[in-house]
Order: structure tokens, then C-alpha cells, then sequence
């Protein structure tokens, strides 16, 4: 960092450095004519040279000194001198959020404080058409009096485009906060915002981030692929009130997120109403709160659950095949089989609401392919559910790693098990007298689907169970 003390540009001098982050640095000034203390964000100097950087930083500054919000950390002035360029704001001595994240849980009420801040900041930027693009905890600056200011508003736009990043080792956007479509490169839009405050809520609730590795990119992988670890796993008194908040707001796929920061203050403040006592999360006040309201995915999900809702799902998509079949039974075999996965999709987002949209897709499509090789009759009958239970278990073992081979044959020959046992009953049915061959036919038909659902959750949950051990 270019220590600049001393050094006057345009009416600031500057005092001290205060610190440098990927995109900027960060001085103490001083502003003769307010008699004030300012904080002067000054852009590396190579960009001033830039003919499109300076017009679009003076543009999308002007908009940046627009912003007039409680919990925004306002924009005093900008301009170029010198060769720099630089934004003003106002010297805030509190310190940071990092200075409240120090490895254990944040009380309940400052967690709802906090989120609802940040939350109704962002909700005013986005409804302007401004996206933040890099929330993170050393954004998020604390008043005298513990309020939030949200600060850097746009600055990762305004750089974004003249940053040669394999030069200069800046990363548009933070590792442990970027958002899987950040990390893919897409252009983010509140949403990612969104997300990236539900990684410091993670934060908060449990004292540790959801992903660490070795290195940065190692990091927004993890935010791309991997599933995300439960925070009831990390912090076992949690409400469950409160993971649902956050396993919405890090949904992997945009869509599944809150519509809106708003929409997610809403949340946060229902999960932890105005009233309830100031504890920490991991202290004994929260326990009742968390026994009556912890309803996220772990191994004790009630199996049976899991068995009727498998075989309702199933009930209705072999009734609604059947339909079709009677026009025409390849028709009816895919329908039975899309049905199916849809039925398998709900089920699992049910255990893990982080589920995304893509893999509940490639279930439907799947399944579909499943009911394909079913329609053709004979071994197709025992094939087709092989095929359907071998292809998801490879999307089980990608969203638990700790799933073995072993599991994956398990929930293979499960399904082939389930369905062979429900043809037996349906070709039982059909030789035995009408009522006894009905009675048959209706248990057939839920047993298929619900057996082999059954199965494949059973060892997942142990999966689960191998990971929560280990840590």
C-alpha cells in the first residue's frame, strides 16, 4: 500500500492510511474547509489513465452520492487529482462487523438487528437498480451506537472492466461471500446480494463460514458445487426458524432465494420476534426455541414421513400413467416416470431445502427415461427402476460426498427390489378374485415408490450421519 500521508489532493490532505482492500485503499483525510475528518477510498492510479474507467467511476459515483439511506454509508464528494481518483465518505471510528465475528454465535436480537440493516439497505440500492456485488462482513462498518453501514456500494461495478485480474490478483467480489453465479462469472443481481448476506447470517448463527479451503478459487467452487453443510450440524441449538432463513437466502440456483432483501427482513424477524430474550445461540435460553421449531434435514427426519409422502407422489403419478397409457403406453410409461421424479424431488428438497431447481430437473428427466424403459415390458419392468435408482444416486452422492459405493448399489438394487415386489402384487391381483386381487393392486401401487424412496433417503441419512460424526 502507497503510503500517501501528507499528501494533498484536491481540498483532503491525507493523514494516515487506514487499510486496502482488493479494489481500493484507504485514507484519513482531512477537509480544512468542514473542519471534518474524512475517509478518502482512492482507486489504483492506472486507472485514471483509462479514458472509459474515469467516465463510467464518474457516473456510477454521481448515482453512489444519490443514495440517501440510514444504513448506507453516504458518498460526501469524488474527483480526480493528482492522477488519482478517489471517492469520500465519512470517517467512521467504530470498526467493523469482523470485530463482532469472532468464532462463536451472535446474540439472538443482534442477529435480527443486524440482518434486518443490511437487509432494508440493500432492498432501497436494489429497488434503484444498484447491486451491491461484494457484501461482506469488513463492508459492513458499526456506528458509535452498533448500527450498520453498509459501504463500497457499486465500487466492484465501477472497477469491473478495467481490472486485469491475472495481473493485479483482485478478485471482483469476495471468495467466502460470492454467490455461485458470481463464481461462474454472471453478471449478479440482487439476488447474489441476497445470498451474499445469507452466508454473514450462516456466519453469525453458527461462528464459522460455511466453506473453507487452501485457496480462494478452491473456495468459490465450494459455493458453486458443494452442498451446503447444515447449520444445526455446526451449531445444534439453532432454531430451526432460523436455518430455514438461511438455506433459502444460499439456495444455489438464484431462483430459489428470496425475491427480495425485503422479503427476507420479513423472514428474519418472524424466525426471531422482537420479544425474544437476548441470548446467544448457543446458550441454554434457546434450547426450548430450538426443540419446538428445528425441522431442517438430519438423520432423525421421521422415515415415515418420508414412506407417505413417497407413496402418495407415487400413487398418483402410476393412477395419472396408467391414463395415458391407455392412448398409448410409451406415453403413459414416461409420464408415470416424470411424475415420479417430481415426486422423488419434492421429497428430498423437503429433507434439504437447498436443493436446486437443475437437479430437481434432472430428476424429472431421469425418472422419465426410467418409465421409457419400463413401457417396453418384460425385464424393462425391473430395468427401467434400476436405471432411475443408479442415475439419482449419483446426484445423492454429489450432494453428500461421504455417500460410498456400497450406498449407490444399495438405492440401485432398493428400487429394482421395490418394483419387483410390486409387480409381483399387481400380477397376484390380476389371478386372485376381484376383491382380494383389488385390495393387491391398491397396496402395489403405493409400495413401489414409497419402498424404494425409503430405501434411498435410509442411505443417505447414514451418509449424513458419517459426516456429522467425523466433525
Amino acid at each position: 500500500m502507497e503510503d500517501l500521508s501528507g499528501k494533498q489532493l484536491g481540498i483532503y490532505r491525507i493523514v494516515a492510511p487506514l487499510g486496502e482492500g482488493g479494489m481500493a485503499a484507504v485514507y484519513k483525510a482531512y477537509q480544512p474547509g468542514m473542519d471534518r475528518y474524512v475517509a478518502l477510498k482512492i482507486l489504483p492510479r492506472h486507472f485514471a489513465s483509462d479514458p472509459q474507467f474515469v467516465a463510467r467511476f464518474k457516473q456510477e459515483a454521481q448515482v453512489l452520492a444519490k443514495l440517501q439511506h440510514p444504513h448506507i454509508l453516504p458518498v460526501f464528494d469524488f474527483g480526480e487529482a493528482e492522477g488519482y481518483t478517489y471517492i469520500v465518505m465519512p470517517f467512521i471510528e467504530s470498526g467493523t462487523l469482523i470485530d463482532l465475528l469472532k468464532g462463536q454465535p451472535l446474540p439472538l436480537q443482534k442477529i435480527r438487528r443486524i440482518v434486518s440493516q443490511l437487509g432494508d439497505a440493500l432492498d432501497y440500492a436494489h429497488s434503484r437498480g444498484l447491486v451491491h456485488r461484494d457484501v461482506k462482513p469488513s463492508n459492513v462498518l458499526l456506528d458509535e451506537r452498533g448500527n450498520c453501514l453498509l459501504t463500497d456500494f457499486g465500487l466492484a461495478k465501477i472497477v469491473e472492466g478495467s481490472m486485469n485480474l491475472t495481473t493485479s490478483g483482485a478478485v471482483l467480489g469476495t471468495p467466502a461471500y460470492m454467490s455461485p453465479e458470481q463464481g461462474l462469472g454472471q453478471t449478479p443481481d440482487g439476488r447474489s446480494d441476497i445470498y451474499s448476506l445469507g452466508v454473514i447470517l450462516y456466519e453469525m448463527a453458527t461462528g464459522r463460514a460455511p466453506f473453507k479451503a487452501e485457496t480462494p478459487m478452491a473456495v468459490v467452487i465450494k459455493h458453486i458445487h458443494d452442498p451446503l453443510p447444515m447449520p444445526s450440524t455446526i451449531n445444534p441449538k439453532l432454531p430451526g426458524s432460523i436455518e430455514r432463513v438461511i438455506l433459502k437466502a444460499m439456495s444455489k440456483e438464484s431462483a430459489d432465494r428470496y425475491a427480495t432483501a425485503a422479503e427476507m427482513v420479513k423472514a428474519i424477524q418472524a424466525a426471531i420476534p422482537e420479544g425474544m430474550e437476548e441470548a446467544t445461540l448457543s446458550g441454554d435460553a434457546v434450547t426450548a426455541v430450538a426443540a419446538s421449531t428445528q425441522t431442517t434435514a438430519s438423520p432423525s427426519r421421521s422415515m415415515r414421513s418420508i414412506l407417505w409422502r413417497s407413496s402418495l407422489g407415487w400413487s398418483i403419478a402410476i393412477v395419472i400413467g396408467l391414463i395415458f397409457a391407455g392412448a398409448n403406453q410409451v406415453l403413459g410409461g414416461i409420464v408415470l416416470g416424470a411424475l415420479g421424479g417430481v415426486t422423488v424431488g419434492m421429497v428430498w428438497r423437503w429433507i434439504d431445502p437447498t436443493l436446486s431447481r437443475k437437479r430437481r430437473f434432472l430428476l424429472i428427466g431421469f425418472w422419465a427415461l426410467a418409465g421409457l424403459i419400463t413401457s417396453a415390458g418384460g425385464w424393462g419392468i425391473l430395468i427401467g427402476p434400476g436405471v432411475g435408482g443408479f442415475l439419482t444416486s449419483q446426484l445423492l452422492c454429489r450432494a453428500e460426498r461421504a455417500m460410498t459405493r456400497w450406498q449407490m448399489l444399495w438405492i440401485t438394487l432398493g428400487w429394482v427390489l421395490s418394483w419387483f415386489v410390486t409387480a409381483l402384487l399387481i400380477a397376484g391381483g390380476v389371478a386372485a378374485g376381484q376383491f382380494v386381487g383389488g385390495v393387491m393392486v391398491l397396496c402395489a401401487l403405493p409400495l413401489g415408490g414409497g419402498l424404494g424412496s425409503w430405501i434411498m433417503f435410509h442411505q443417505y441419512f447414514s451418509a449424513q450421519r458419517v459426516i456429522k460424526e467425523k466433525s
